[in-house]
């Protein structure tokens, strides 16, 4: 009994005296720091710059707790540091894809989305019989840019050409899309190119085609391809 009165009587006197200096260290704080060192990922395309972006918000949000706590909280220095790396991060992770948008496209082509520009225009209905849309019509033999995903076959690599998709949804990968969700890629360069997974960059001359894929797919587009690469940009 005498031991507890002595503690308390000392943890007393150590606080009238200044000398109990203990704050805690709000769980904001070490999320945030956390959080600001996987966001170096925001060099890597869209989802790292989010995460950088949280990060700066959580690291905010805890300056905000310790500032306001009247100095019941410590922790501010490590929410700095963890406010800098975050955002530094967020920054570089934007002018990156900023530039790889701006300097992706070849010389010469138009950039077009093939979910929107392509693939929803569909057809349309003239003269008692289905024809192009107008919009799509106007593309054929002209140099476009444009970005989908790779339909998976036996072969992965030194493929010559291979059916890209508007997006990996599961009535593609497996399934049957359709035939305006669908181009076949055909590869100018002799050495092909080899299967990807993730978004694909092209860049070729469209063209109307009645070739048939291995797997009998059937698409209408076809693209004489002078790039085909891993997309540089998450856009």
């Amino acid at each position: 009994m005498s031991t507890v009165t002595t503690h308390n009587t000392i943890v007393a006197q150590d606080l009238q005296s200044g000398e109990f200096n203990y704050r805690p260290t709000p769980v904001l704080v070490p999320v945030g720091l956390a959080l600001a060192i996987v966001s170096s990922s925001a060099l890597l395309g869209a989802v790292g710059i989010v995460i950088a972006i949280i990060a700066v918000c959580v690291s905010l949000s805890s300056l905000l707790v310790i500032a306001r706590s009247d100095g019941m909280y410590s922790g501010r220095v490590m929410s700095v540091v963890a406010l800098a790396i975050s955002f530094t991060f967020a920054t570089l992770g934007t002018v990156s894809q900023v530039h790889a948008f701006n300097t992706e496209v070849p010389d010469g082509y138009r950039r077009v989305s093939f979910a929107r520009d392509i693939s929803s225009k569909g057809f349309v209905f003239e003269n008692g019989q289905y024809a192009l849309h107008p919009d799509v019509a106007a593309m054929i033999d002209q140099k476009i840019f444009f970005k989908g995903y790779m339909y998976p076959q036996r072969q992965t690599k030194g493929l010559r050409q291979f059916l890209l998709l508007k997006d990996t949804g599961e009535c593609c990968f497996g399934g049957q899309p359709k035939a305006t969700d669908m181009i076949l890629v055909k590869v100018e360069n002799e050495k092909g190119t080899n299967y990807r997974t993730g978004r694909v960059a092209v860049a070729g001359t469209l063209r109307l085609t009645k070739d048939k894929t291995p797997e009998g797919l059937q698409p209408i587009y076809a693209l004489e391809a002078i790039r085909c690469e891993r997309s540089k940009s998450a856009f």
